[in-house]
C-alpha cells in the first residue's frame, strides 16, 4: 500500500490552463522595503509573478471496495493549511517572487514576511474531493481560502481575501493539474484597503484590482497552483471503518492570470463575423 501511494502522490500539483500575469498587493500601510520598484505607491507591493507556500495537509482516504488497499474507486477527501493543527510558519506564502533575481532593483516587498512586525498571507482548506482511478487521484472539487494578518489589525484577527474555487481537474504522470477561478471576496479592510481591493493583476497598460476584474469583465480572475509533495506518510488506517489516514507536508507556488485585451477583442471580432453570416443566411 506505501508503495502505491507513495507514487500515486509523490508529486501533487493545483494548475490552472491560463499563462500567469504579473500581480502586486496593497496593504495600505508601508512597511519597510519600499526603495525598490513599487506596483502603486509605498504601500504596494512591486509587480510580482508567483507567491511561493508551504502547508501540510492530511487526507482521509475511503476504501470503497473494502480490498484494505488504495485501489480504483477510493475515495479521498483532503484538508490543510491554517487551522488543521498547524501554524502560520509552516502554513503561508513564504516569498513573493518577481522572476528577475535578486538584485537591487528587484520590486519591492513592503516587508512582506515578518509575522512581528509586517504582514503575512495564508491559507487553508477543508473539501477537495475526488477519488483514485488506479493510477492517481482525480480531485475534482474543493475551495481554498486566502488569508491575511497585519501586524496594525493584531495576528490574532485574520482577514479573508477571496476563495479559489477548483473547476476542473486532469493530470500527468506525477502533476495534478487543477482549473479554476477566484472568488467570494472579503468584506473587512486592512489599513483603510478594501480586502477585496488588496490583489491587483495587470491587464493592459493598467491594472485592476481582483474584484473589478471579475465586475468590469464579468468574468473572475483565475489561478494555477503548482504543488509538490513529499513522501506522504500513512498515519493511521481504520479497518472497521474502512478508512486509511494521510499526512503530507508540500511546497510550491500560486499564480494567477486574466485573458490578454488582444484575445478578447480576436474574440469579439470573430462573434461580429459570424453574427454577419447569420444575417446573411437568413
Amino acid at each position: 500500500m506505501n508503495k502505491l501511494f507513495t507514487a500515486a502522490l509523490a508529486s501533487l500539483a493545483f494548475v490552472g490552463t491560463a499563462t500567469a500575469d504579473q500581480i502586486y498587493i496593497d496593504v495600505g500601510a508601508d512597511y519597510g522595503g519600499n526603495t525598490y520598484a513599487q506596483g502603486n505607491g509605498n504601500t504596494t507591493t512591486g509587480w510580482k509573478n508567483s507567491l511561493k507556500l508551504v502547508f501540510e495537509s492530511n487526507s482521509t482516504v475511503t476504501d470503497v471496495d473494502g480490498d484494505g488497499t488504495i485501489s480504483a474507486g477510493d475515495t479521498i477527501v483532503s484538508t490543510g493549511g491554517l487551522g488543521f493543527g498547524g501554524t502560520i510558519a509552516n502554513n503561508k506564502v513564504t516569498a513573493l517572487i518577481d522572476g528577475e533575481g535578486l538584485l537591487a532593483t528587484d520590486p519591492s516587498d513592503n516587508g512582506y514576511g515578518s509575522i512581528s512586525s509586517s504582514w503575512v498571507l495564508s491559507f487553508r482548506f477543508s473539501d477537495l474531493m475526488g477519488s483514485f482511478d488506479g493510477t492517481d487521484f482525480n480531485y475534482t472539487s474543493g475551495n481554498i481560502d486566502w488569508l491575511l494578518f497585519d501586524i496594525t489589525n493584531g495576528f490574532g484577527t485574520e482577514v479573508h481575501l477571496f476563495t479559489t474555487s477548483i473547476q476542473s481537474h486532469s493530470y500527468t504522470t506525477g502533476n495534478q493539474v487543477f482549473n479554476g477561478e477566484i472568488g467570494n471576496f472579503g468584506t473587512d479592510t486592512v489599513n483603510g484597503v478594501a480586502a477585496s481591493d488588496i490583489f491587483n493583476i495587470a491587464y493592459g497598460n493598467s491594472s485592476m484590482t481582483f474584484e473589478e476584474y471579475a465586475t468590469t469583465m464579468s468574468q473572475n480572475v483565475r489561478f494555477r497552483i503548482d504543488q509538490n509533495t513529499d513522501q506522504p506518510n500513512v498515519v493511521g488506517v481504520d479497518a472497521q471503518a474502512g478508512e486509511i489516514y494521510i499526512s503530507g507536508k508540500h511546497d510550491g507556488s500560486i499564480e494567477f492570470a486574466v485573458p490578454e485585451p488582444a484575445t478578447i477583442a480576436i474574440l469579439g471580432l470573430g462573434l461580429l463575423g459570424f453574427a454577419g453570416a447569420s444575417r446573411r443566411k437568413s
